[in-house]
C-alpha cells in the first residue's frame, strides 16, 4: 500500500506539474527525455541556458550558426568547439571513457560514428530524441536511421588541377582518365595515414567496386609525392609540384583562386562526399537545449545558416545526382577491405 500511495503521489505531481505548462523532467542522464511541442522544448532549454558543441565544421560554418541560432533563441548561450578531423571523436570518446562527456552535442562528418555510439549508449538515437516529430518537412530521405543521425551538410568531393600545367582537353571526366601516362607523377594525394578517413576509404571503397581492385594499384603508381593533409595537397598544385590532387572541395579551391592562385575544381562520379550529421549525448549536462539545436539544425533556417559555403548543400537544397547517401553497410564493408584499399598507397 506504502508503495501504492508513493508512486500516486508522483504521479499526481507529474500531472500538476503539466497542468501548470512546466516542461518535463529529464532523466538522470536525459537520454530519454522528449517533448510534446517545440515551445515546451524551448522553455526547458532556456532554463538549462546553455548548449556545448563539438564539431569539425569550418570557421565560417560554425560563425554562421552563431548567429542563426543567437537570433532564434537570445536565451540561450550557443558554445561551440571546433576539433578538426577523427580528434573530435577522440576527444569525446576519451571524455565519456573518464566519466565526465562535456558535448551535449557531436556534429561530425564521421557519420559511421554515431551508429555505434547510439549501440552503446554513448549517442542518443535520433529518432529517439523526439525532435523528427517538429519537423515534417524535412526530406525523409536523408533520414539515416541505419546510422542513427540525418544529414545536414554535405560537401560536393572531386579533383582540384593546376590551369598552367592542365590543358582543357586533358580534365578527367572520369576516374579511368587518370591513368593516362600524362598524369605519370603529377598525382597528389593524402599518404595512407590521411587515407583512414572514412570519407577517403569510401571513395576507395566504391572505386574498387566499379573498376576492380586492380584500378587502385594502377592509380598509386600514377602519383607524386604523398602530403600530409588538405592544405599542403593543395598548396603544391598551386606550385606546380603536382598537376592534381585527389581528393578536393569546391570551398577551398574558390578560396584560392580568389587568391589567385591558378587552380580549379573537378566533380567526379563515385566520390564520397563529406556528409555531416549529428547526436545528443546520452548524458548530455543540458539535453533540452541539445534537444532543441537538433532541431534548429533540421529546419529550413538552421540548415541554410550551414551551407553557405560554395559545394555545401542541405537537405533542403537540390543535391546534385552524384552524391552518394551514407550508408552503413558501405562504411563496415570500407573498413573490412581497409587494408586491401589502402595497401597500394602504402608509404
Amino acid at each position: 500500500m506504502r508503495k501504492f500511495l508513493a508512486l500516486l503521489g508522483a504521479t499526481v505531481l507529474m500531472l500538476v506539474a503539466a497542468a501548470c505548462g512546466k516542461p518535463p523532467t529529464a532523466s538522470a542522464s536525459g537520454a530519454d527525455l522528449v517533448f510534446s511541442s517545440v515551445k515546451e522544448m524551448t522553455a526547458a532549454a532556456e532554463e538549462e541556458g546553455t548548449v556545448l558543441v563539438y564539431t569539425d565544421f569550418l570557421p565560417t560554418d560554425i560563425k554562421a550558426l552563431e548567429k542563426a541560432f543567437k537570433r532564434a533563441y537570445p536565451k540561450i548561450d550557443l558554445r561551440i568547439q571546433r576539433i578538426g578531423g577523427t580528434d573530435l571523436i577522440a576527444r569525446y570518446e576519451s571524455e565519456v571513457e573518464a566519466g565526465a562527456p562535456s558535448a551535449d552535442v557531436v556534429i561530425s562528418a564521421q557519420p559511421d560514428y554515431y551508429a555505434d555510439a547510439a549501440r552503446r549508449g554513448v549517442i542518443v538515437p535520433l529518432r529517439d530524441t523526439g525532435v523528427l516529430d517538429f519537423v515534417p518537412d524535412y526530406p525523409k530521405k536523408y533520414i539515416y536511421d541505419d546510422l542513427g543521425t540525418a544529414l545536414i551538410q554535405t560537401i560536393q568531393s572531386g579533383l582540384v588541377y593546376n590551369t598552367r600545367h592542365v590543358p582543357a582537353g586533358k580534365v578527367p571526366k572520369s576516374w579511368e582518365d587518370l591513368l593516362d601516362p600524362f598524369w605519370k607523377g603529377k598525382i597528389l594525394s593524402y599518404s595512407s595515414a590521411g587515407l583512414d578517413d572514412i570519407n577517403q576509404l569510401l571513395t576507395l571503397n566504391l572505386l574498387a567496386e566499379k573498376y576492380g581492385t586492380g584500378y587502385l594499384g594502377k592509380l598509386a603508381a600514377q602519383r607524386g609525392p604523398s602530403q600530409g593533409g588538405l592544405e599542403p595537397m593543395h598548396s603544391a598544385v598551386a606550385a606546380g609540384e603536382g598537376w592534381l590532387a585527389i581528393q578536393s572541395l569546391p570551398f577551398v579551391v574558390e578560396s584560392m583562386k580568389a587568391e589567385g592562385a591558378p587552380v580549379e575544381f573537378v566533380s567526379m562520379p563515385d566520390a564520397f562526399w563529406p556528409t555531416h550529421g549529428f547526436g545528443v549525448s546520452a548524458k548530455a549536462s543540458h539535453p533540452a537545449a541539445a534537444r532543441l539545436l537538433s532541431y534548429f539544425l533540421l529546419t529550413p533556417k538552421g540548415s541554410e545558416s550551414v551551407n553557405t559555403g560554395v559545394g555545401s548543400y542541405g537537405p533542403y537544397d537540390h543535391i546534385p545526382d552524384t552524391f552518394v547517401p551514407p550508408t552503413l553497410k558501405q562504411m563496415q564493408q570500407a573498413k573490412e577491405r581497409h587494408d586491401e584499399l589502402i595497401g597500394p598507397f602504402k608509404n
